[in-house]
């Protein structure tokens, strides 16, 4: 049992830890796409505030470069100039100058400052020049594109020179300062909020998944124990009923071979039964390997049940009158589409199992869509009936419940539907047509 127990657990290990890897992976190539984007667009940005010979902080494009050469982030801007009294920072550009100091220049760099997360790069800017206007604020200019319908508002600019940049326009009067470093920088500190809250989700998944999963695998393992236990009990009661005719037939060949015996005739019915009974065991199990390879095939055509179920009852004739059994017969006229062959075949199945566990007779009706066959049998319980079609099912008289399976397996074939009814006396097969 252990044995058993331990597939159950392996298998619902593997599929719940199948499910939660390939979550976690889904997971991680999302968080790193998603990263690497941000940070390709940041260092965009970065490059082109210190590459540009004008430095923007808002701008805007219209015309026809409005979609080209431009990152989703807009910078924002720290000019150290080289006059000291000049120069007034924020306390968060006071923390992000103290940080770029001694840091390498013209580099996008990903970090953390007072819990806030930014993307800088630092720019040697000497020999650059800033104008401003009287308030100290930075001056508006409007610089014409090759088209004239292409125009752009900038609000902060530097030249290279100290020279205003060719056509370009200032609005006010402007002084010009020298700038000794230019620092830019992104504050990224929501996106990586929001990323993080979806990684949170992402695992909240994996882990509701992953347990989904474990459970269905151990259901599932659960499931193929049961399967094995079943086979394993089949094939050691097949080898039994195998064995039993063929120690029956050895002793017979002793006895014929030593003399002992010199009843031919009986012995001859004896033999003839025995291999009759292992002929149908061996052919039932040829039948199941056929249904369960998908070979075989019908050759449907229209059939007559009121002539075709006396003709499956005529076989069975002996066997009545041996154990004294009543059939009795409803048959009302209906024709189905079906393979004669495989349809006598689960008929006489179902007939058999109906003769042998009946106690005063069976009876048999068709019509309206349905065939019925049932027995005065003893009282089943409701485990008995729910497992009785299934493959390899031992019953609780040893017998393997084999021909019932094969039965079900060529209704099903057919396109049709069979169940097992308890009845007031006994149990009924019922047979359910297609319409």
């Amino acid at each position: 049992m252990r044995k058993h127990l331990k597939i159950r657990y392996r298998i619902a290990l593997l599929t719940g830890g199948t499910v939660l890897v390939m979550i976690l992976i889904i997971m991680t190539v999302f968080y790193y796409s998603i990263t690497h984007r941000m940070a390709e667009q940041a260092d965009i940005a970065l490059k082109n505030a210190g590459s540009d010979p004008f430095v923007y902080t808002d701008v805007q494009i219209t015309g026809n470069d409005a979609d080209t050469g431009y990152s989703l982030y807009s910078p924002e801007l720290i000019y150290i100039l080289d006059e000291e009294d000049e120069n007034h920072f924020t306390p968060k550009e006071e923390a992000v100058i103290r940080w770029c100091s001694g840091k390498q220049k013209d580099e996008t760099i990903k970090t953390e400052i007072d819990g806030s997360i930014y993307y800088i790069r630092s720019t040697d800017t000497t020999g650059q020049f800033i104008y401003f206007n009287e308030s100290d604020t930075e001056i508006s200019a409007e610089v014409p594109f090759p088209s004239d319908d292409d125009k752009v508002q900038i609000y902060s600019y530097i030249t290279v020179d100290g020279s205003d940049p060719a056509g370009m326009q200032i609005d006010g009067d402007a002084r010009m300062c020298s700038v000794r470093e230019m620092i830019a920088y992104v504050d990224v500190t929501g996106e990586m909020d929001m990323i993080n809250h979806m990684i949170i989700i992402f695992i909240l998944t994996a882990a509701v998944i992953g347990t989904f999963g474990t459970g269905t695998g151990f259901i599932l393992g659960k499931k193929l124990e049961q399967n094995q236990i079943a086979q394993k009990q089949f094939f050691e009661n097949t080898s039994h009923e195998l064995k039993t005719p063929l120690t029956a037939l050895r002793g017979y060949a002793d006895g014929i071979s030593q003399g002992v015996i010199t009843d031919y005739q009986k012995t001859g019915r004896v033999i003839a039964g025995q291999t009759e009974k292992m002929s149908r065991l061996i052919e039932e199990i040829l039948c199941m390997s056929k249904l369960e390879s998908g070979s075989v095939k019908l050759e449907k055509e229209p059939v007559e049940m009121q002539e075709f179920i006396q003709d499956c009852l005529m076989p069975f004739e002996g066997t009545v009158i041996n154990k004294g059994l009543n059939v009795t017969l409803d048959l009302e006229p209906m024709t189905v589409s079906a393979d004669p062959d495989k349809l006598e075949h689960a008929l006489s199945n179902l007939i058999t199992n109906s003769l042998k566990y009946a106690k005063n007779g069976i009876h048999i009706s068709c019509g309206k869509g349905e065939i019925r066959i049932g027995n005065d049998c003893e009282v089943l319980t409701d485990d008995v009936i729910k497992h009785m079609f299934e493959r390899f099912y031992t019953g609780p008289d040893g017998n393997t419940g084999l021909g019932l399976s094969i039965a079900r397996d060529y209704i099903h074939l057919h396109g049709w539907n069979i169940t097992a009814e308890r009845t007031e006396n006994g149990i009924c097969f019922v047979i359910r047509t297609a319409k």
